[in-house]
């Protein structure tokens, strides 16, 4: 097997072991946290998009320790400029953006 081969081997073994991390790991989420995600980010996107005027992407959470905090953290960026991060922590009782964080050269609507 030459170097060639061998590069393309690897990169399909780690694709399949990236691809099945991403589906277990999905798949422990329950449907009570799926909701809460799901909620949490459409309550972000008319945040970013009422205080902002900008559409976002999300692309990664994270749910806060139940015994610390009803919270779930979003972080992705502006649609369509993927350097732009952003940031939203929404409170899942009432999934009102407790913070809310986008790059410096955004100012708000209001």
């Amino acid at each position: 097997m030459d170097i060639f081969n061998k590069k393309h081997l690897t990169l399909a073994l780690l694709f399949v072991w990236f691809s099945f991390t991403f589906i277990v790991l999905s798949g422990c989420m329950s449907s009570e946290q799926k909701d809460i995600l799901q909620k949490a980010e459409e309550a972000s996107l008319t945040y970013f998009k009422e205080n902002y005027g900008i559409d976002v992407e999300f692309t990664n959470h994270k749910f806060i320790p139940t015994d610390l905090s009803h919270t779930v953290s979003l972080t992705g960026y502006v649609k369509g400029k993927k350097d732009q991060e952003v940031f939203a922590m929404v409170d899942y009782d009432t999934y009102e953006i407790r913070t809310g964080s986008v790059p410096d050269h955004i100012k708000p609507l209001k």
